[in-house]
């Protein structure tokens, strides 16, 4: 596993064991409806990500979260903590780097970690939304992930392999590639939207 993947893991490990076990999954929707709000609809900016979750009452994450976070290689961000119906949300915005094919790819990233939860209908949720295949080139720890070219909204798959080529460096300036890992415990996954930038 390469360092991106150890990254990955250790902030999926770490959202696990902020959020402790709990006795009974939750449905996935409103974990995977808070993603979407928050982290997709915003395209991962981390300013308006995190004006979003304060707008919607979310609370500052505990600094020793933060610190965490930080160590697995996220950086320039900050996280937001909400309990809704019995259910604990993590969330972080910020940036990254995950190792593709040997070379770190420069990021904007925001996540969301929520327990209790149900593992498989929140991977369910992710895959469905994600709307290509898995692309096993793409480094996500116990989990999923998926490239895809963003067309108002339809997506199309692009490998890994293709980002580094001329064709897939413009279609980063452009803003065009998304990135979706799906990662960790199958119990307790992160979800992280990534969008490379140049």
């Amino acid at each position: 596993m390469g360092s991106s993947g150890a990254r990955i893991a250790g902030a999926a490990a770490l959202v696990a064991a902020a959020l402790g076990a709990q006795a009974a999954p939750a449905h996935a929707d409103p974990a995977f409806d808070a993603f979407r709000d928050l982290c997709v609809n915003t395209r991962a900016e981390a300013p308006a990500a995190l004006a979003a979750a304060d707008s919607r009452g979310w609370t500052d994450m505990p600094p020793m979260f933060l610190d965490e976070i930080t160590k697995q290689g996220f950086s320039g961000g900050e996280g937001r903590a909400k309990m809704q119906n019995r259910v604990l949300m993590l969330m972080y915005a910020g940036r990254g780097a995950p190792v593709i094919d040997g070379v770190p790819v420069p990021v904007r990233v925001c996540a969301l970690g929520a327990r209790p939860l149900d593992g498989e209908a929140i991977r369910k949720a992710a895959a469905d939304w994600a709307g290509v295949p898995a692309d096993p080139a793409l480094p996500a720890h116990k989990g999923e992930a998926f490239a895809f070219l963003d067309d108002d909204g339809a997506h199309k798959a692009i490998a890994a392999a293709e980002l580094k080529t001329p064709r897939g460096k413009d279609l980063i300036r452009q803003g065009r590639v998304g990135m979706l890992f799906v990662a960790g415990q199958p119990a307790a996954p992160l979800i992280i939207y990534a969008i490379p930038s140049s």
